[in-house]
């Protein structure tokens, strides 16, 4: 059913209320009986004792719709009308309660209706009993200005009523947000914690590779070696001829001994001090063919990047690439890897739309987390008229030599 809107949230009349506004109804009946005519006695009695269900039995009326309520309040209030202008009654409280209550509980095409009908009605009975101009339009004005009194209050209550419901609806979505960036930052934390643990599993499998091959391949071939060594003062004396090819053996099998060595330590990196760089460029490369985003790279490294700094700042740049593409909206961008005495400074800077400070999200959030763990710092500068400059500073490994002595 269509109304102004649900009478708990609009009306919400108390029994006290209810109770008092019954009394005042009745008061009116019994002052129409004591001063007003007699001929309107029985209409002011049954006038009320509607007013009366209409007040504690609204749902009666309301509940087929409010075209049945509208009619039934139509015929009430010219009905009071009547009695009070016509017949000389007193039932002024009825007028107004019906008034209070169409604009309550029907909508506003409605109540409208009904105070022009009232005012039509009541403008009718006074010239018919020849009234002054003046006496219709105070009356007019008084039902019309009962109408409006009622109709802001109405608009008043479903304000503060809209007001709270939204105010409830934002504190729920607020509270949901605040529930999801919990559970994406833990997911995003077991997810780190989860890569860091995969990464060292990667490293243990590899150690454990090349421990297998040093032991099956230089294990077997030092243990051959060592027996002929063994054996070859024995055989200068029985056999020398045998005994310079057994050395020549021993010799190629040492030869081939060190060449796994050589092999296994440039597996392992050892002797590749680009290697780091050469991942960081790849990356970089890799998102501007991806994205169309001109990015340049320049280093100046003085010596080599240990492995644990090589992934903080792999995964640094990796998320401010990630950031640029998603909301910089920037046309080209720079990337510098620089050494110097206090350890490696990387910086990443773009021409997006990024003004005036900036709040830190999820991305800035995990690597400035990220460089804090690797005992360095990462700063958020604005540039201008726009763009954006991330510096991640981190100080040298012990483990990583940086060519000046330091």
């Amino acid at each position: 059913m269509e109304t102004g809107n649900d009478e708990r949230t609009i009306l919400s009349s108390n029994p006290a209320r209810r109770a008092l506004l019954s009394l005042l109804i009745v008061y009116s009946a019994i002052q129409n009986g004591m001063y007003g005519e007699p001929r309107a006695f029985v209409p002011g009695v049954l006038l009320t004792l509607a007013a009366l269900c209409l007040q504690w039995r609204s749902r009666w009326f309301t509940r087929r719709g409010p075209a049945p309520a509208f009619a039934v309040c139509a015929l009430l209030g010219i009905s009071s009308i009547g009695v009070i202008l016509g017949l000389d009654g007193s039932l002024y409280i009825i007028v107004f309660f019906l008034l209070g209550w169409v604009s309550y509980r029907l909508p506003a095409s409605y109540s409208a209706s009904y105070t022009v009908l009232n005012i039509a009605a009541a403008a009718w009975i006074l010239l018919d009993q020849h009234q002054t101009l003046e006496a219709v339009m105070t009356q007019c004005l008084i039902l019309a200005a009962v109408y409006l009194l009622f109709l802001a209050g109405r608009l008043r209550r479903t304000t503060r009523t809209m007001k709270e419901t939204h105010l409830q609806e934002l504190t729920s979505a607020h509270q949901e947000l605040e529930a999801a960036y919990r559970s994406l930052r833990q997911a995003h934390e077991e997810l780190e914690a989860a890569s860091e643990q995969a990464l060292r599993y990667a490293v243990l499998e590899e150690r454990s590779r090349i421990a297998a091959d040093i032991h099956d391949s230089i294990g077997h071939g030092l243990t051959s070696v060592i027996v002929q060594l063994q054996a070859l003062p024995y055989m200068i004396e029985a056999a020398p001829d045998e005994a310079r090819s057994t050395l020549r053996q021993v010799t190629d099998v040492a030869r081939g001994c060190l060449q796994d060595v050589r092999t296994v330590v440039h597996e392992m990196g050892l002797v590749r001090p680009g290697e780091g760089l050469k991942e960081l460029r790849k990356l970089v490369d890799t998102f501007s063919e991806r994205s169309g985003i001109p990015v340049a790279f320049t280093t100046d490294i003085p010596g080599t990047i240990a492995p644990e700094q090589l992934y903080v700042l792999y995964r640094i740049l990796q998320e401010a690439l990630t950031n640029m593409m998603r909301h910089a909206q920037a046309t080209q961008a720079e990337v510098r890897l620089i050494g110097n005495k206090e350890g490696l400074v990387l910086t990443i800077r773009d021409n997006g739309v990024a003004q005036g400070p900036v709040q830190p999200g999820f991305g800035l959030t995990a690597m400035r987390e990220r460089c804090a763990k690797a005992g360095g710092r990462l700063t958020v500068t604005p540039l201008a008229p726009h763009g954006l400059e991330i510096t991640a500073s981190l100080p040298f490994s012990a483990a990583t030599p940086n060519n000046r002595g330091e």
